[in-house]
């Protein structure tokens, strides 16, 4: 996931190693899932074991 090379990292946000296999999966607004019908639109929050994003249907 290479758009986090121009973003300053903060405590409020997860670590970008943490998109890796077996990690979070990578997402970026604009992803299409579902064959189109999900559509997602902004993050919302992450924890530490999920991340929870805003999906248009």
């Amino acid at each position: 996931y290479s758009s986090h090379s121009a973003s300053i990292m903060t405590e409020d946000e997860e670590d970008w190693e943490d998109y890796v296999k077996g990690g979070y999966h990578p997402v970026k607004i604009g992803d299409e899932f579902s064959e189109g019908r999900y559509v997602v639109v902004r993050k919302l929050g992450w924890g530490h074991f999920s991340t929870v994003w805003l999906a248009k249907d």
